[in-house]
């Protein structure tokens, strides 16, 4: 495997991403009230779509590791990477952050809790919103929320390039394993030493995710070993299917798979680190012509993935505007059920995200996207 090929898999992977961030969100926000079984199974199944931020970091943690140990040894190694990475997210990111908080406040009165927004912006523009969480909690305003995401994959792109550059690929795995192990360490500690609240806030920092970045790492390099590949392809399936049943042992026991809950903060991350690297093991190991690998090249999931980040970016202020018009009571309930109203609203909400991720994609980022060809 090298980074140069293109794996249509990747693309179906990073859709089911999305598509699980989409459907938690809508889900939390649309206001379904559960009160048939129909309900409560529906809103149930939705609960653990906030894992497609683990899946994410996975797919982040495999194709960065790729790039970057296939580059060791050639001009411009830090200057390319950093500078590719620059042009694919920056031009996106920094773009919504000036509409939000220089053209906004301009075009509408902010309000108390928008003020609290504004006053805090500094750390939106420096990718630390997820260490403004961990020492406050999460801001009023949810708005921007999902933005913590964002902030994890910055910090660990600062560190990452500099490690791959200094170690072999065995040490390289080594270190996988060991930041994995860490990472686990990290949330254990403290969750030993503080109140479940900080244990929640101390779990979006970069030293408490590296699980998931560390699995899609690992995955990278053992495909780049002779015979990596029909590795992968024998001990994908069982690893996913081993950490599957653990998670539903977890969800047996806590009832739920959430992310406020102790048990699924510690272990469970851990776990899901495991299962979705199993399931990218499987996407990008399956033939095209079977079950797994239709499921992963499929049309749908390819455009989703297509616009994932514009889609990230743009959802859940979207939905936020959006559940003001539209939610789970402006259809009549049918039969004790709000699932019909709440669908309209998980529709509304992904297409005006889907369009203005469309739109972002070929009118604005497309522009600064052609200018990577000067450092392949």
């Amino acid at each position: 495997m090298h980074s140069r090929m293109h794996l249509p898999a990747l693309d179906g992977v990073r859709g089911i991403a999305i598509l699980l961030v989409l459907v938690f969100h809508s889900f939390l926000l649309g206001g379904i009230r559960p009160a048939v079984w129909l309900d409560r199974i529906v809103t149930a199944v939705s609960e653990p779509g906030w894992s497609g931020v683990d899946l994410f970091f996975v797919l982040s943690g495999f194709l960065i590791t790729g790039i970057l140990y296939d580059a060791k040894g050639r001009d411009g190694y830090f200057r390319n990477f950093y500078a590719r990475r620059i042009l694919r997210i920056f031009p996106l990111y920094y773009g919504f952050l000036g509409f939000v908080f220089i053209v906004l406040p301009r075009l509408t009165p902010f309000g108390r809790h928008h003020l609290s927004l504004l006053h805090d912006q500094i750390w939106y523009w420096t990718y630390l919103l997820n260490v403004l969480i961990s020492l406050r909690g999460w801001p009023p305003v949810a708005d921007l929320n999902h933005l913590w995401s964002l902030a994890v994959e910055e910090q660990f792109y600062l560190v990452w390039p500099w490690v791959v550059f200094m170690l072999g690929r065995r040490a390289l795995m080594a270190a996988c394993l060991g930041m994995a192990a860490g990472s686990l360490a990290v949330r254990a500690a403290v969750w030993a030493a503080a109140p479940p609240h900080v244990v929640q806030m101390a779990s979006v920092l970069m030293p408490a995710r590296m699980d998931a970045l560390a699995a899609g790492g690992l995955l990278a390099l053992l495909a780049r070993e002779p015979e990596g590949l029909a590795r992968l392809t024998k001990w994908g399936p069982p690893a996913t299917a081993a950490a599957a049943g653990l998670l539903g042992m977890l969800f047996y026991w806590r009832h739920r798979l959430v992310p406020t809950d102790a048990p699924v903060q510690i272990l469970g991350l851990t776990l899901l680190a495991i299962f979705y690297g199993g399931v990218l093991a499987i996407a990008v190991t399956s033939p095209r012509d079977t079950v797994a690998g239709r499921l992963f090249a499929h049309p749908g999931l390819r455009v989703l993935g297509r616009y994932s980040y514009g889609l990230y970016i743009f959802h859940l202020p979207i939905m936020w505007y959006a559940r003001n018009i539209v939610n789970a009571t402006s259809v009549p309930a049918l039969a004790g059920s709000e699932l019909p109203g709440q669908l309209l609203f998980t529709a509304v909400a992904a297409a005006g995200s889907l369009g203005a991720a469309v739109l972002s994609w070929h009118l604005y980022e497309a522009q600064f996207l052609k200018l990577k060809s000067l450092f392949r």
